[in-house]
């Protein structure tokens, strides 16, 4: 019996270790506040998300804090890194671990969120077609042991810079397959398997790479947005108002301008990303034993009697991860002046993106799921746990009996602590991506972002002949 109790308090012990979130929580604060930098420093001199479990979680921040802040090769770097490691952890089916299933959750390696890796596309996509356009990797620091490296600017060659522009259509091909992958290999018609993102995104790439069969790729991509909101997105709060018709109307004029005249086609790009992801917290939920754990543990009277003994008044719980339900997204409203300052169009950006709202969703949609899961396993650890505690019980001896009860009381307590909710996730997605573009002459523009009244964003841009202006918005407090 004492092996036995010894056993389960090192299980127990092996589980308390973990991820609460604090540190990721003042990071992304920090980031909604426009610290990028203090962000980003905070982020390399803790041990944030260090630990080869959560590196996944650590190269997704560390590559949308590099992106924020315009430092587009640094950006690549960990979103490459990112990309690697979630395909060597998907083939490995990590989330199946031995060590999960006796310790706890957080002691696996983070795989992501089916809708974060598709997202990841998105953005190695954007930050190749970025680093095309600006034509140069930025100067920037490294750590080498104890000293730091200073790496020079590097202006790319026009063979190099197409290297680029080339691996931004490849990252949407990538994704297309990755989809595809999630579609076969689930039945479930509430799973995330399809991105409204990767059509819009995707069939605007297309188009801006320009080839007769890229155009033709684009028509489709957008006949398939059109698909997916009558079915896929059809249950979004968001698509359940006149974004819905907005994002039709714009899907068939995107479809038409593909084979405009040269003269007459869009040639303004606009993305735009708004707020940051809800956030992944911990649920609490209350865990009644199934008697059966307990017979298959043994059925003697000593221990019936004990199970009376010690369970009743002890509050038995675990934690799982959920994902806060998130706000109404805002309308946004586009609005282009002049050289001269003359307001010229005002147009509303469209939603192509709820991310929040899908996280939301895929949490519900497993919720049920989770809460069995770490019950079946939670079963095995709280009958280990009595029949340590009931190794002490003798109920005509009142300092054992309360000896026991005391043994099952930090038991309890030991496994709440190991079964923390893994609460990792992609904390700087954008709470929602927009997509606008329009057909503008040669010249210079200014233009503006506004939600109720408000103006939330001013840029300026300029319009030449030579290629299609992308402009590129982030809003993280918006």
């Amino acid at each position: 019996m004492i092996k036995i109790a010894v056993s389960v308090f090192l299980i127990l012990c092996l589980g308390a270790c973990g991820h609460t979130g604090k540190e990721h929580a003042k990071i992304i604060e920090m980031v909604r506040q426009g610290n990028i930098h203090a962000a980003q420093k905070m982020a390399d001199n803790d041990d944030f998300y260090k630990d080869e479990p959560s590196l996944l979680v650590r190269y997704f921040e560390l590559g949308s804090m590099h992106y924020l802040n315009g430092e587009y090769y640094q950006a690549l770097q960990n979103f490459d890194k990112a990309h690697e490691l979630s395909k060597k952890l998907y083939t490995k089916s990590v989330s199946k671990s031995v060590a999960a299933k006796i310790a706890g959750d957080g002691l696996q390696a983070y795989p992501g969120e089916k809708y974060e890796l598709s997202l990841l596309r998105f953005y190695q996509s954007l930050t190749h077609y970025r680093l095309y356009e600006q034509g140069y990797y930025e100067a920037y620091e490294v750590k080498e042991e104890d000293q730091i490296k200073k790496i020079d600017k590097k202006e790319l060659t026009e063979s190099e810079k197409r290297r680029h522009f080339t691996a931004a259509r490849a990252a949407i091909l990538d994704w297309n397959s990755l989809l595809t992958t999630y579609t076969n290999e689930t039945n479930d018609k509430n799973a995330f398997t399809q991105d409204m993102l990767a059509k819009t995104w995707g069939a605007e790439f297309h188009d801006i790479y320009g080839t007769s069969g890229d155009r033709q790729i684009a028509r489709q991509l957008y006949k398939d947005a059109q698909k997916l909101l009558t079915s896929v997105y059809a249950s979004y709060p968001s698509y359940q108002t006149k974004q819905a018709e907005q994002l039709k109307k714009y899907a068939d004029k995107k479809g038409k301008d593909l084979y405009a005249k040269p003269s007459e086609k869009e040639n303004v790009k606009i993305v735009l990303k708004t707020g940051l992801i809800t956030p992944k917290v911990a649920e609490k939920v209350d865990f009644v034993i199934p008697i059966q754990a307990f017979l298959a543990a043994g059925s003697s009277d000593n221990l019936v009697s004990c199970l009376g003994a010690i369970l009743p008044g002890q509050r038995i719980s675990f934690e799982i991860p959920a994902v806060l339900k998130p706000e109404t997204i805002k309308e946004y409203e586009l609005v282009i002046s002049d050289a001269q300052g003359k307001q010229i169009k005002s147009v509303p950006m469209v939603l192509t993106a709820p991310v929040s709202e899908t996280a939301y969703k895929e949490y519900k949609n497993k919720h049920k799921a989770l809460i069995a899961e770490k019950s079946a396993r939670l079963s095995a650890k709280y009958a280990s746990a009595v029949v340590a505690a009931c190794a002490l019980y003798d109920k005509n001896d009142a300092f054992k009996w309360l000896a026991s009860y005391a043994a099952f009381a930090g038991s309890v307590k030991l496994i709440e602590a190991s079964e923390y909710a893994d609460v990792r996730y992609w904390g700087l997605l954008p709470d929602a991506v927009f997509q606008q573009s329009l057909a503008l002459k040669k010249g210079s523009y200014t233009g503006e972002i506004r939600s109720e009244g408000k103006k939330l964003k001013t840029f300026s841009f300029t319009v030449k002949n030579s290629r299609p202006v992308l402009i590129d918005l982030n809003i993280p407090n918006g």
